[in-house]
């Protein structure tokens, strides 16, 4: 996510050449990728997780998905998320606000999240897309000018770990297939591996004495310039959430061998939904409907 603070200061050519180019609203493109996604997506019924699923697990795992409740609910085929950030462009930069909507799918990972702010007084949207195509990510000014647009081998296997980061701190029911594999470290930490497609990535959980999810820690997240050698994802604020205890907030950091780590995103998940039928899948119109909880 780092890349999409990257803007420059060229928005009064980006409003210029808005008036003579024309391209397809990442609003419509992100309605349409969930459109393609969901048609994609296996429609059999979820099976319901057991505790013979936990079983293979190592302990520390195991005792979390208890916590969190995944035992006796249906495993997860998709989820929706409606959260708040804050972002920054550098450790010394001053935070811009946005909401998200995001849409992911489990059998086919697909990953799609949308952003709405606004710098120098100029509207700004972005899409991040994580699909069987590759990943892609497009932060645009003034609805037509692409200011950032990263894609590539790289970037893919570095939004691998932002899937796994998702699937591991908003829908955990979902760890439980042939794609993720585990290996203990402590009593209070494990290592899962997440392969999928071409790509295969790790990242260590850690968890507190209350067995709850308290940080994500990747080495594996590296595919541009100001990537830094690590990335975690510390969370908190750990409640229930229709029956399963998960955090409410979280930051995204870099970590670095030479210099001090930088802390670029804060996120406060507003509203959580699983299994939401095709028909019900929301619309991008819909970002920020749930803003008002955020405070």
């Amino acid at each position: 996510m780092s890349s999409l603070l990257r803007l420059r200061p060229r928005f009064a050519a980006a409003a210029m050449l808005a008036l003579t180019i024309g391209c397809t609203p990442l609003t419509d493109r992100f309605d349409e990728a969930v459109a393609t996604a969901a048609a994609s997506q296996p429609d059999t019924p979820p099976t319901v997780v057991t505790e013979a699923d936990l079983t293979p697990l190592p302990a520390p795992v195991g005792r979390w998905l208890r916590r969190v409740g995944v035992v006796g609910r249906p495993r997860v085929r998709n989820f929706v998320v409606d959260m708040h950030a804050q972002l920054n462009r550098g450790p010394d930069e001053p935070w811009m606000e946005t909401p998200v909507l995001q849409v992911s799918f489990v059998a086919n990972p697909t990953r799609l999240f949308l952003l709405r702010t606004r710098m120098k007084g100029l509207p700004v949207t972005g899409l991040h897309a994580y699909t069987d195509d590759g990943a892609r990510m497009q932060i645009r000014v003034a609805g037509l000018v692409d200011m950032v647009d990263e894609s590539g081998d790289a970037f893919t296997r570095a939004e691998t770990v932002t899937m796994l980061n998702d699937v591991c701190i908003m829908a955990p029911g979902a760890l439980l297939d042939e794609r993720f594999t585990w290996r203990a470290l402590t009593d209070t930490s494990a290592v899962v591996t997440f392969t999928t497609g071409a790509h295969r990535v790790s990242a260590t959980l850690v968890f507190d004495a209350n067995d709850d999810l308290v940080d994500f820690a990747s080495d594996d997240r590296h595919a541009l310039p100001d990537d830094g050698e690590r990335w975690t994802t510390p969370l908190r604020g750990h409640r229930d959430v229709d029956g399963l205890r998960l955090p409410r907030e979280g930051d995204a950091i870099w970590h670095y061998a030479n210099k001090p780590a930088w802390r670029y995103g804060r996120f406060t998940i507003l509203r959580l939904q699983y299994n939401v039928p095709d028909v019900d899948l929301p619309r991008a119109a819909a970002i920020g409907a749930h803003e008002a909880t955020a405070r």
